[in-house]
């Protein structure tokens, strides 16, 4: 999305609208195989970047014409999107919401579920060639300077995504995958302290999944994202800067 709606909107109280017709040139999405899904997809990209913002008024008609698609899969896409609580509706406008503190430890107790056990089961059959992959990834993350959260969450996706799919159950890794999306809206402005604890635990995850012990993997992906969960409700709580 090359330019940001907000630049394109005017506020009106406390909701931000979009009120432009110079509108965004965008791929289009039409000649992807699942409209409502590619479309689902797009949407969510655009809050997760930022360029759909907390308050922003959603209008199905203007995301229809960014996206060169008619309506219906757009009001698919964010009738899903409302369903997951990242939409919701004040005096009958939908809107892209503020996701509470509460909401973001209920999507992480339900992570936490889900990818101990799995951390567990992908232990032993997790490949070198992966691991060597994650590991380079991790270490190439370290080495910029500044990275960017886009960059922060590829790596991030790397090492939960390759545990998971080494667990051996495409319907639990998609889960986890939905999941990771709808807490990654909190991450999107990483808190700084947090990337190097981070990559250690995601290496010493790495380690105990290649290795033998499936109690271990389970205790450190819950330690890890025990602390995920501490270090972003800090964050949105302003205890730390």
């Amino acid at each position: 999305m090359p330019e940001k709606w907000a630049e394109a909107g005017r506020v009106k109280g406390s909701e931000t609208e979009i009120d432009s017709t110079d509108m965004l040139k965008c791929a289009t999405v039409a000649d992807e195989g699942n409209l409502a899904e590619a479309t689902y997809s797009r949407i969510l990209d655009w809050m997760l970047s930022g360029d759909l913002k907390a308050g922003q008024a959603m209008q199905e008609r203007r995301l229809a014409d960014a996206l060169n698609v008619s309506r219906t899969p757009v009001r698919e896409a964010l009738g899903r999107l409302e369903a997951e609580q990242l939409l919701m509706r004040r005096r009958r406008v939908l809107l892209v919401a503020e996701l509470s503190v509460e909401t973001y430890v209920h999507l992480l107790d339900m992570r936490r579920i889900l990818e101990t056990e799995v951390a567990a089961r992908a232990t032993g059959h997790l490949s070198a060639a992966v691991a060597a992959r994650v590991e380079d990834a991790i270490s190439d993350l370290l080495a910029q300077e500044a990275p960017t959260p886009a960059a922060h969450w590829a790596v991030d996706d790397l090492v939960h995504n390759s545990i998971a799919e080494a667990a051996g159950n495409p319907t639990i890794t998609q889960t986890i995958r939905d999941l990771r999306r709808r807490t990654h809206i909190f991450n999107t402005q990483r808190i700084a302290y947090r990337r190097r604890p981070g990559a250690d635990e995601h290496r010493a995850l790495i380690h105990a999944v290649r290795g033998a012990d499936p109690a271990l993997s389970r205790r450190l992906m819950g330690e890890h994202l025990d602390h995920v969960r501490d270090a972003i409700i800090d964050y949105i709580l302003g205890h730390r800067t």
